[in-house]
């Protein structure tokens, strides 16, 4: 069976990596790359893969502003994120809007074609911790589970503000990113305080660490 594969990463060391497992598993695959959002539209245009790999941090936005378009365009395709961004946030984020899995970037070479493989017979991939916190939200009553990321509560403009937030990025740059009114983004900024319960960019940092260890050291 013919497979096409379309890989997008901004980096290009995660592209060759990811082209090298595909030329040794699949070498009968076809495989493109793309490093941006806009690209990634002019090549769906051009082709529509039957697997779409996709990074969530692309050299010219977030992908999470495409997935629910490219899905709704696309349906037959499979859409795997592959991503750093934290799986515990952007996980059940990526299976609502039509995506077929969420893999971590730390995952190893075995998980990888073992969600690739899976999302591929269209059963779809869910890592163990995600199913974890699934039945842990099932089994809650009366408020979440003890341990449960605050962050979760955000929604997804609350967030990606917090990330910039937390890059140093200031109200105006934000903005500019995100395409937005700098009184847009001080709405949000004020929601997501409130709603996590800090006061300024100090405790916002603190708390992000608290959670998400190895992605604050990243930062």
């Amino acid at each position: 069976m013919s497979l096409s594969v379309l890989l997008v990463d901004d980096h290009v060391i995660i592209r060759r990596g990811l082209r090298n497992l595909f030329r040794e598993h699949y070498p009968q695959a076809e495989l493109r790359e793309s490093s941006s959002c806009a690209d990634l539209l002019v090549q769906l245009r051009a082709k529509v893969p039957d697997l779409l790999l996709l990074d969530l941090q692309l050299s010219d936005g977030n992908a999470m502003d495409l997935l629910e378009r490219i899905k709704a365009e696309h349906p037959a395709m499979h859409v795997l994120v592959y991503s750093m961004s934290p799986e515990n946030l952007y996980g059940q984020r990526v299976l609502s809007m039509g995506g077929a899995g969420f893999l971590n970037k730390q995952s190893s070479e075995v998980e990888v074609l073992h969600a690739v493989r899976s999302v591929l017979k269209g059963r779809g991939y869910i890592s163990h911790e995600l199913q974890m916190r699934g039945l842990e939200a099932q089994a809650a009553q009366g408020g979440p589970p003890l341990g449960t990321d605050p962050f979760g509560a955000l929604s997804e403009r609350e967030l990606r503000v917090a990330e910039e937030l937390l890059k140093g990025a200031g109200v105006k740059e934000i903005a500019d990113r995100l395409g937005l009114q700098p009184t847009t983004v001080g709405t949000y900024k004020a929601r997501l305080f409130d709603k996590l319960g800090v006061d300024n960019i100090l405790d916002l940092k603190r708390l992000w660490d608290l959670h998400h260890p190895s992605e604050g050291a990243e930062r």
